[in-house]
């Protein structure tokens, strides 16, 4: 058996092969699969070799899993209340209307926020419920991204490619910066971890991060290396 480590890393490669956005080419739909399939028979794999694997497909999904989000998250907010009250039996309506008066809102129940309100057993069915409502929300999102949104959908990729081309030269430049770090080696090492925490956040391996950081990171280094030269820090 893999360890937890590796284990939890494999789930998150799972969902890449599990819900691929539109339009991504079958080229690298299958190769992506068989990646995974390698990886997950492969019990002396280590997690930094899985990492890696995902970091290369994570950043090559990049642009259509964000393009997919923004058309989902707009099909979201505009059906996902009124999918789930439809789910809802005439009680639990009665308790998430009395939720929104105390200022609750559908995206809320993604979040913890609902805890003190709902009962457990209220709990349970809301957060089944939900997750169906995504699942329906997901369907009518690729429904929509391959006809009436297709042409947005498509330019959105291309938008996002273009950033992505963008974040791998900024990363590009910060490991050149780490590799030519040689009085500071501490500094590098900081570098190269940032760069890392980067890449784990296109990847769903770690938080994202906005754009203006990976943009300003270069600059926050050289600022990090005069400090050090004069002895700031």
């Amino acid at each position: 058996m893999h360890n937890p480590s590796i284990k939890h890393t494999l789930d998150i490669f799972e969902q890449f092969t599990q819900k691929i956005p539109p339009l991504v080419p079958d080229t690298l739909k299958a190769d992506v699969k068989q990646a995974f399939e390698q990886m997950k028979h492969n019990y002396d794999l280590s997690l930094e070799e899985l990492e890696k694997t995902v970091v290369v497909f994570g950043k090559k999904l990049w642009p259509y899993r964000k393009a997919f989000e923004e058309f989902f998250n707009i099909y979201e907010s505009k059906f996902g209340e009124k999918f789930l009250i439809g789910t809802m039996s005439a009680s639990l309506k009665k308790r998430f209307n009395e939720f929104k008066e105390y200022g609750g809102t559908y995206r809320d129940l993604h979040t913890g926020n609902p805890a003190v309100f709902f009962s457990s057993e209220e709990r349970v069915v809301l957060c089944r419920d939900v997750i169906g409502v995504n699942e329906d929300i997901r369907k009518h999102t690729v429904q929509a991204v391959l006809a009436t949104d297709r042409a947005r959908y498509e330019k959105r990729i291309v938008e996002f490619q273009i950033i992505l081309d963008d974040i791998e030269k900024r990363l590009d430049s910060l490991r050149m910066m780490a590799d030519d770090e040689q009085e500071h080696p501490e500094l590098a090492s900081e570098i190269r971890e940032q760069i890392l925490s980067f890449e784990y956040g296109l990847c769903l391996l770690g938080p994202p991060h906005h754009y203006d950081a990976i943009c300003n990171a270069e600059g926050h280094y050289s600022g990090r290396k005069i400090e050090k030269k004069y002895h700031l820090v």
